[in-house]
């Protein structure tokens, strides 16, 4: 699967987020996917379900949490449509200050979290996350590196994908800043989901 690219494609140009707070979202002890056992890495159990069917990806960020964030661009919605999802309920939304940056939320209700665990299914390097209390990934890409993304386990074949990309070519982001700035992201979501 060519996930890489087509999530890089699907990526609107986005601006701005503030440096990441540390504590959103935790590694799990748990190795990546290049070291884990052949059953792929293994995730620690979700606290509880929280459904996603119907849900608005564009409502996932409060207008206080995107400017709190640097997010200053309108929410667009579309529809994802790439091999690792499907067709899938989607959100980007700009940031221009102090960066040029992009975020991509999807609401995938009918693909599990599996589709990331289980060995041999995507090139990222993923590990293993949880985000207030959920278990996720981080995927990494290794071939495009402007971008990186968290994937949250909310229920049974549910999960939520958070992408966070640089916005230009002209201002480069390390992928770590970027990873971090994903779980940042990841964290401030599942708050904003969990709170409804």
């Amino acid at each position: 699967m060519r996930r890489v690219v087509m999530i890089a494609v699907l990526l609107a140009v986005v601006s701005g987020c503030g440096a990441p707070d540390p504590g959103a979202a935790t590694p799990a002890p748990v190795s990546s996917s290049a070291s884990a056992e052949p059953s792929g890495i293994a995730l620690p159990p979700r606290p509880r379900e929280v459904r996603i069917d119907g849900i608005d990806p564009c409502s996932l960020l409060t207008a206080e949490q995107r400017a709190e964030l640097g997010l200053d661009g309108r929410p667009v919605a579309y529809t994802s449509a790439h091999g690792l999802f499907g067709r899938a309920p989607s959100c980007s939304i700009r940031g221009s200050d102090p960066r040029e940056v992009s975020v991509g939320l999807s609401v995938v209700a009918d693909r599990g979290i599996e589709i990331f665990t289980a060995p041999g299914r995507v090139t990222d390097e993923v590990s293993s996350l949880t985000v207030a209390g959920f278990p996720a990934v981080l995927a990494r890409p290794t071939l495009v590196r402007d971008f990186c993304s968290v994937d949250i386990d909310v229920a049974p074949g549910q999960l939520l994908d958070v992408q966070f990309a640089q916005g230009t070519r002209d201002q480069p982001i390390p992928q770590d800043q970027l990873c971090r700035d994903a779980q940042r992201i990841a964290e401030a979501v599942l708050s904003a989901l969990l709170a409804r």
